[in-house]
């Protein structure tokens, strides 16, 4: 563990704390290796399986808004002109210095991401700074943490500070548009974290037919239409992603009905698909880490490798898959087993042929695996 820790790992797991830690949560407590040598601070957390979360390895640390409004600055000043202006990362957790937070800009609002309770330990003194520092019209804050409400149903984002945000808010990714709304509950309709993987499939979009599984609000398929694909397909259990999305086609000077959108478990479809011999040249699959639609449960952790059996149906000859998962829990080597064994149980065959991950206001530390959630993988079918 202590290796981890001096690598950069951002986590003291409970089974490694060799004492009970009697101290109240957020208190800064002292971290030493088995021989009794410092190794940095952490933030104390009494419950959960992470005891401490790291915020320092210096010898000498102390947690007030001095050292929160030079994080702030540091996390800044790091992205510089590297990512859009109106869509991205200001502030990612750990990487940046701030345990169990993120902070994105969405327009002129910022979205904070509560991830652990030991967040509202520091919140009330990082808000101010955030005003300052990044002057938004508003601060609105997305409660994040399993099960805060008896149904697992999460409430609409907090306003913080300052104006409350309109319904909706337009960003632009790349010379594209879209409608993004700081309140919602889960997503405010765009993934930031996806931006590297929308630019790799514009840019294997080129005169291909595209289909878009668990489309969303329609961000990939945007980027399809403006790569040069011959036709694209949305699939989406909600109607009201496909709505959001004709409003982001036309936000981008589009045609709102340049994308066959159907609605409707992709499980299902993809066997109609299947029985009626439609195939696609270029496929993405973006499910949900879990999800449940009319008694039809989806888990990436279980599910993924029958989800591409699946797919491997509505593959053209020599065409392409762009798998994506976000699951935590999903590790690399267990999502490309899962990939594979479903191509495999499909009769078909393919190869890596590109992959991508976080974008650059994404950053993890080297040691913290589990930082690197997101796995983009691009497959060439037989």
């Amino acid at each position: 563990m202590a290796r981890l820790l001096r690598a950069g790992h951002p986590w003291v797991f409970r089974n490694a704390v060799q004492r009970p830690l009697a101290l109240p949560e957020g208190a800064v407590v002292p971290v030493m290796d088995p021989d009794g040598y410092l190794i940095g601070h952490g933030l104390n957390e009494p419950e959960g399986a992470i005891a401490l979360r790291m915020v320092s390895l210096a010898a000498e640390f102390e947690w007030n808004e001095d050292e929160m409004l030079a994080r702030v600055r540091a996390a800044v000043r790091r992205r510089g002109t590297s990512v859009p202006s109106e869509a991205c990362r200001l502030i990612h957790s750990e990487a940046d210095g701030f345990p169990g937070l993120a902070v994105d800009r969405l327009g002129s609002h910022l979205l904070v991401y509560k991830y652990a309770k030991i967040a509202e330990t520091y919140l009330d003194a990082l808000v101010p700074i955030l005003e300052q520092e990044l002057k938004p019209t508003g601060i609105y804050l997305q409660d994040r943490i399993r099960g805060v409400t008896p149904d697992d149903r999460r409430p609409p984002a907090f306003h913080l500070a300052g104006k409350p945000a309109p319904p909706e808010i337009e960003v632009d990714e790349d010379g594209l548009k879209f409608l993004v709304d700081v309140t919602a509950p889960v997503s405010p309709g765009l993934f930031l974290d996806l931006r590297e993987g929308r630019r790799l499939f514009e840019a294997w979009s080129r005169e291909r037919s595209v289909c878009n599984l668990f489309s969303f609000t329609g961000a990939f398929g945007l980027r399809a239409l403006r790569g040069g694909a011959r036709s694209v397909t949305h699939v989406d259990a909600a109607a009201r992603s496909h709505a959001r999305c004709r409003q982001n086609l036309s936000a981008s000077k589009m045609d709102p009905e340049a994308i066959e959108a159907i609605t409707g478990d992709a499980f299902a479809l993809l066997e109609k698909f299947r029985q009626r011999g439609r195939v696609w040249d270029l496929v993405i699959v973006d499910p949900p880490p879990f999800s449940n639609v009319k008694g039809s449960t989806f888990s990436a952790l279980k599910d993924y490798g029958e989800l591409m059996r699946a797919v491997s149906g509505v593959v053209g000859p020599g065409g392409l898959v762009l798998a994506i998962s976000n699951a935590v829990r999903l590790g690399e080597e267990e999502f490309l087993l899962a990939v594979g064994e479903g191509v495999h149980a499909a009769g078909r065959a393919a190869r890596l042929v590109g992959e991508c991950g976080l974008p650059p206001d994404f950053p993890v530390p080297p040691a913290f695996i589990e930082g690197r959630y997101l796995k983009v993988k691009l497959l060439q079918f037989d």
